[in-house]
């Protein structure tokens, strides 16, 4: 890889430094509330059923409006909405930090700010990820996208060791009062973005249902899209929910509690790191193929959590699972990125965003009656096998294999005593070969 594409060197691009800065302080944000809400719920009233309505709060939203969010970023300045998102999930995390300090706190509270604050995610996620191609180029969008997703990967980490620490050592509403400041850090980085980088898009004066009907007609007609949402929820539904419902039982049972879950949580999230640097130097010429091949790497936690296995294998194990995580996320993003028109980008990331969201509730839920039934070492059993039948069922569409690489033009500079070609068709290709083979 030539250096200018180093993953380090993106952050030359001051536009993308100040959207890194955004992203990693709302990330930030996103991980550490969960964990106070959750102290802060049970505080208040010591009830699992108060907890599970809070925190279904922050997701539906995301389920219900991510299909919408996604018409709004595709019509409007996605600058504009991750502004005015980070602005309210600010006030609305100031807000709930401050009726929980104050003591004036009721679940109904809670839930009605936590509603609001899940809307913001759900306009904020596809605006964000339809910006990154107007401050990278598409040849670096692959090092863009793994700079991020090692920024999310520490930002997690900071943000539950930090949380932790609130909560301890303080309330659960200063950490929740610390989650507003991030979104403020955010706000504040995206305004230094300049207004122009979103143009005029097409559609934008059709109404809201036309723009959802037409955007995903026009979805429809990248086959490769759909076999990827398909994989992303089956696999969230049937292997990644299973895991991290079963995952604790199995600990607190055979491996001595909570530190051996805790040990594979870390293992995975550095795993998640070390899978963001290798993203970042790979390229490979069928980035589809590659991103659900990876998924693979999960089957051993899902194995080491079956048998189960000693902690000292069961890290290795997290650690292979975080590794695929990030590498099928970006090669995911750079892919929609680089081979979907720019008005198309908010509504293709809402639709497997939705995929992955309405897969979660549905896989936890079930996990833990279906083990009932059948027990925890069958069904951590039935995961892995299911993990391998649906990868490699995905791998054998043709749909998966057109998603090609292509390899980033390089236009040398004329020399001086030569005029540069006045015909724009003169040394210029077509950089996206797959609007062809998948139209």
């Amino acid at each position: 890889m030539s250096a200018d594409r180093s993953m380090l060197a993106v952050l030359r691009i001051p536009d993308f430094r100040r959207y890194v800065i955004g992203c990693t302080a709302s990330g930030f944000g996103d991980s550490l509330t969960p964990f106070a809400l959750a102290f802060a719920v049970l505080e208040l009233t010591g009830s699992p059923s108060a907890l599970g309505l809070v925190v279904l709060s922050t997701r539906l939203p995301m389920i219900l409006l991510a299909l919408v969010g996604g018409v709004v970023g595709d019509r409007f300045s996605r600058r504009t909405i991750m502004l005015v998102t980070d602005v309210v999930r600010c006030v609305v995390q100031a807000a709930t930090a401050t009726i929980l300090l104050t003591g004036v706190a009721r679940v109904w509270m809670l839930i009605v700010l936590q509603l609001v604050a899940g809307a913001g995610a759900a306009f904020f996620n596809p605006a964000a990820q339809g910006l990154i191609p107007a401050v990278v180029d598409k040849p670096r969008l692959q090092q863009a996208n793994s700079l991020l997703a090692m920024s999310r990967s520490a930002a997690s980490i900071v943000a539950v060791g930090s949380a932790g620490a609130l909560v301890a050592l303080a309330e659960p509403g200063w950490a929740i009062g610390v989650d507003a400041l991030t979104f403020l850090v955010s706000a504040l980085a995206l305004a230094r973005l300049p207004r122009t980088l979103t143009a005029a898009r097409p559609g934008r004066r059709a109404g809201l249902v036309a723009g959802l009907r037409s955007g995903l007609g026009e979805v429809r007609g990248h086959p490769w899209l759909w076999v990827w949402a398909a994989h992303a929820g089956l696999v969230n539904l049937l292997v990644i929910s299973p895991i991290f419902v079963l995952g604790p039982f199995v600990a607190d049972d055979h491996l001595g509690g909570a530190p051996a879950w805790a040990s594979v949580g870390i293992s995975y999230t550095v795993g998640a790191l070390v899978g963001g640097l290798v993203s970042s130097r790979w390229t490979s010429s069928r980035p589809m193929v590659a991103a659900v091949g990876c998924f693979l790497l999960i089957v051993p936690l899902a194995v080491a959590l079956a048998v189960p296995a000693p902690v000292w294998l069961l890290v290795p194990a997290g650690l292979l699972g975080g590794l695929q995580v990030s590498i099928y996320n970006v090669f995911q993003s750079t892919a929609v990125q680089r081979h979907l028109p720019d008005h198309l980008i908010a509504r293709a990331t809402s639709v497997l965003m939705l995929g992955a969201l309405v897969a979660v509730p549905f896989g936890t839920g079930l996990a833990g009656p279906v083990a009932a039934a059948w027990g925890t070492r069958t069904v951590l059993g039935a995961v892995a096998l299911l993990a391998v039948l649906v990868t490699v069922g995905t791998l054998a569409l043709p749909a998966t294999w057109r998603v090609v690489s292509t390899p980033p033009v390089r236009v040398e500079p004329a020399p001086a005593a030569v005029p540069a070609p006045t015909d724009p068709a003169d040394g210029v290709r077509d950089p996206l070969p797959l609007r062809r083979t998948t139209a």
